[in-house]
């Protein structure tokens, strides 16, 4: 409510004022009194709650001096007023000197035309307030003068004196210009103040303390949480003081010098770390300045936290990185160095391998180094879905779309990976019904869900992998070539563990000090004869079937070394034990014949007790042989 204050220069002109102001159309906002004081009181100081004052003459100048800053509109007092209240003095009084009392500095240079229209002299007496009013008064008479002219407080005081008086009269239109520009004002008032308003709302619905404060450093605006961090009474004036009142430490006049810079720093307060936030604030009405935001590190951990958890809940962020990947080996170090190239481009990715190689770390790493680091990772395995799931799952469907379907229904994988990386594993096993309109995304980089029929375009892109031959998939018509070669255009191959031995006791040990130190159990040993078994065995599983190994080993080994023995215990080892020994029976009964097959004896005689033809015999002979040379070089 914007309150306007508007002096009565005298009483009799009270019904004039009213008259006026019932043909304005006064706002619910705003709140209209009329008031009548008599001089310049002291009295007038206590108008401290109008935001603004309409009035005339010395009360114009009394409160303009009181209250400088405060919205005061003067009743503007025309020469065609003066002149028609010179011409009543004329005619009423027939005067020889008239007293013209008003603060008139202007009407200097017209008092000589004046004073001929009235054939009169006419003394200008300047007068500003009650006294200053009573001393012209008091000359007026000493000089002889016959008639005083002025305002409110003149008249007034003539008449207690029994005074000749003629008061200069106010036109109606200048009272009307004088509200009507007030109430202009009141408008203009509650428009800033509801920007205000809605400024402090915003600034205190945040959790963090924000100061705004000008190119001096002196504070603009300042919300609740700014109170709280940095311990302010709320009795204390800090709008328009100094921002290093509050907190001397701040950096905002190296914020000030970079202008359209923003910077940051890690600040501590009574004990706790605090990240603050100085960014420009550029105005043409304003000039320049700088709003601080600090926010509490331990708040932004949370807050960060709370976002991974939702995001991690959805199966949108990426878990793993090359970090992740262990192996020494040739073929694994080429394929990261082959990847981290990838994640360079946008090119869509196939990763071929066998079960448990590891395509899907992979995936994750080339998403984390890429561009789109920060932005959503999709990961699908194909195969775990009929094909009617599989495809709401990838584009989506609109409510009702089908039998079943959500009354609200649902935003497709493809959609939720916008911006960011899809990971399609197991792409071999997407029905060949569908590859048609797999092939529509990655081509048009368009969606449609299910049920619906308006197009979206998505930006994502895409990294498959798969454990089975794609090419004698498309040999046999189980395969589009055409969406092939889309997901085809960067590629790695995984070699299985079995081909690339060194990196098996980097594996053991990574995983024996992962699981050991999950369940808080002692890091064993592997012994020398261990570490061959487990570097000689297939691992058809690959790396996922030796993790199952060596969580298995730390659950149940107790002693502190892994030996052969521990390793016989499990199942996958007993039947490797047993084909060993198949395999050294086989070998001894191979020496007995390279034994046999000396010059002492001849090799006809020898094939015909072995039931083989020399041939054979020649051939098994040549495998032993060799084997016994490599044994040598080993040794």
């Amino acid at each position: 409510m914007v309150r306007i204050l508007v002096f009565i220069p005298t009483m009799n002109m009270k019904e004039d004022f009213e008259q006026i102001i019932s043909q304005i159309e006064i706002p619910e906002n705003v709140n209209l009194k009329l008031l009548h004081i008599f001089g310049t009181p002291e009295s007038l100081a206590d108008n401290k709650e109008a935001d603004i004052i309409v009035a005339r003459g010395m009360t114009y100048d009394y409160l303009h001096a009181v209250f400088p800053d405060k919205h005061i509109i003067r009743i503007p007092l025309t020469s065609f007023n003066i002149f028609g209240a010179l011409a009543k003095a004329k005619n009423t009084y027939h005067p020889k000197k008239i007293a013209l009392c008003i603060r008139g500095e202007e009407m200097m240079d017209s008092l000589d035309c004046l004073s001929e229209f009235c054939q009169a002299k006419i003394e200008l007496y300047d007068v500003w307030d009650e006294k200053s009013t009573r001393a012209a008064i008091e000359r007026g008479r000493e000089e002889g003068v016959d008639v005083f002219v002025g305002a409110g407080t003149v008249c007034g005081l003539c008449d207690k004196e029994g005074l000749n008086r003629v008061h200069i009269e106010l036109t109606p239109d200048a009272v009307y210009t004088a509200i009507h520009s007030a109430l202009n004002m009141a408008a203009a008032i509650n428009l800033e103040r509801m920007k205000a308003n809605l400024m402090y709302t915003i600034l205190n619905s945040y959790e963090d303390a924000i100061i705004a404060v000008d190119q001096d450093g002196k504070v603009l605006a300042i919300n609740n949480q700014a109170y709280r961090t940095f311990q302010v009474s709320a009795t204390e004036k800090v709008i328009g003081q100094p921002v290093d009142k509050i907190y001397r430490k701040f950096s905002w006049r190296q914020a000030e010098q970079d202008s359209g810079k923003r910077s940051s720093e890690i600040v501590e307060i009574r004990g706790k770390k605090y990240y603050v936030e100085y960014n420009p604030l550029m105005d043409d009405s304003t000039g320049s300045g700088t709003i601080i935001v600090t926010k509490s590190t331990e708040q932004i951990q949370e807050t960060e936290s709370k976002i991974r958890q939702g995001l991690s809940e959805q199966g949108l962020t990426a878990k793993y990185t090359f970090e992740d990947i262990i192996g020494s080996s040739p073929a694994i170090i080429d394929n990261i160095k082959m990847a981290k190239r990838y994640s360079r481009v946008d090119s869509n990715v196939l990763i071929m391998g066998e079960t448990g190689t590891g395509k899907e770390l992979f995936a994750h790493s080339i998403h984390q180094e890429s561009s789109r680091r920060n932005e959503p990772f999709v990961a699908l395995n194909c195969a775990a879905l009929p094909e009617n799931l599989l495809e709401s799952e990838l584009f989506g469907y609109e409510p009702g779309a089908f039998s079943g379907a959500s009354k609200n229904g649902k935003i497709g994988l493809f959609e939720l990976a916008h911006r960011g990386t899809i990971f399609l594993d197991e792409i071999g096993e997407v029905p060949i019904s569908l590859q048609a309109k797999l092939l529509r995304v990655l081509q048009e980089r368009e969606i449609r869900r299910l049920g619906s029929d308006r197009v979206k375009t998505v930006d994502v892109r895409v990294i498959s992998a798969t454990n089975i031959n794609i090419e004698k998939q498309i040999e046999e018509g189980k395969f589009r070539s055409d969406l092939y070669y889309r997901l085809n255009l960067l590629d790695i191959v995984i070699p299985p563990l079995r081909d690339r031995k060194e990196d098996v006791q980097d594996l053991v040990d990574f995983y024996l000090t992962r699981f050991a130190c999950d369940m808080g159990r002692r890091i064993p040993r592997v012994s020398k004869g261990a570490a061959k078994i487990l570097r000689d065995y297939d691992w058809p599983g690959n790396v996922r079937e030796l993790r199952n190994i060596c969580e298995k080993l730390i659950v149940l080994t107790d002693t502190p070394e892994i030996n052969e023995e521990d390793l016989y215990h499990l199942k996958i080892f007993k039947n490797y034990q047993t084909r060993q020994r198949k395999k050294s029976d086989k070998r001894e009964m191979v020496d007995d014949i390279y034994e046999q097959l000396q010059p002492r004896r001849k090799k006809q005689d020898i094939a015909k007790e072995l039931g083989v033809s020399r041939t054979t015999l020649w051939r098994m002979a040549k495998r032993q042989e060799k084997l016994n040379n490599m044994e040598k070089y080993n040794d």
